[in-house]
């Protein structure tokens, strides 16, 4: 092979990475997957127990009993469970952690979505992964007036980012998106007789007690989880698939890295055919 015919294959050999390189930007490699997740319709309804305690009446030294709770807590919910990909917190070339969010959205069965940025009549967002194989988020309903017999829908979107705090805003809270899915299938869920469950005091967010509950109309960034991020490497990347551009680029540099040795040795070779006697 003339030394010409090297250097133009070189050539199109580095220009095609680049091509496949630049096809295939960080957003793609970053990208979580859609979540797979469910809904249902749930009572966690309680009773408040009755307690009794007296006091003394200051001027007369009369002993008075006082008595509280005894009242029935009404508290159906709409139980979102997101099964959680694997997901390794991770910090990035800023020097930021990179975490696993879900963003849920819900209409009335018969609306439609106007585009992906409509988050629906309710919505909850910014809720991070737990650190356990589901992560479940519950809407309060009570004043959404849905009839008996009506239909909510609902998606969710998985997204990796972590937070800004803007201290000269009074400490507000931004989502930086690094990587994020599409909005998932719709699930539909009936209003009708709910399935009974656990009682639990409103609002709540399970399994994670470590992490501060939700409210179904706010959007709080939850508590960071108690592990400790880690800087990813190559198995890492593979093995949770949120560093793929890394991984990539690693794989890419190393197979150039072996074509321009051989080409060189090629070279010396055609070099050392030519000035030979």
């Amino acid at each position: 092979m003339k030394p010409t015919q090297i250097f133009a294959l070189l050539t199109v050999f580095i220009l095609s990475a680049s091509v496949m390189l630049m096809a295939f930007p960080s957003s793609v490699f970053a990208n979580p997957s859609v979540p797979d997740f469910s809904v249902a319709y749930v009572d966690h309804s309680y009773t408040v127990p009755v307690t009794h305690w007296t006091t003394t009446d200051p001027y007369t030294g009369q002993q008075i009993t006082h008595s509280s709770g005894g009242e029935h807590v009404d508290n159906r919910t709409i139980d979102v469970t997101i099964r959680n990909q694997p997901f390794t917190p991770y910090i990035d070339s800023s020097n930021s952690t990179v975490y696993l969010y879900y963003n849920i959205r819900s209409k009335g069965h018969f609306e439609n979505w106007n585009g992906d940025s409509d988050f629906g009549s309710h919505s909850q967002t910014g809720i991070q992964a737990t650190s356990s194989a589901y992560t479940v988020v519950s809407f309060s309903i009570q004043y959404w007036s849905v009839p008996q017999g009506g239909q909510i829908d609902f998606q969710v979107k998985a997204i990796e980012g972590y937070t800004i705090y803007n201290s000269q805003a009074c400490g507000t809270q931004y989502q930086n998106t690094v990587g994020e899915s599409g909005w998932s299938n719709t699930r539909t869920v009936t209003i009708g007789n709910p399935t009974q469950a656990s009682p639990t005091s409103q609002p709540f967010w399970t399994p994670n007690p470590t992490i501060t509950p939700t409210y179904p109309t706010s959007t709080p960034w939850p508590q960071n989880p108690t592990a400790t991020p880690t800087q990813p490497n190559i198995l890492t990347g593979i093995l949770s698939g949120s560093d793929w551009e890394q991984t990539a680029l690693i794989v890419m540099a190393v197979i150039i890295a072996c074509f321009v040795i051989v080409v060189v040795a090629l070279l010396r070779r055609v070099t050392t055919q030519k000035s030979a006697p």
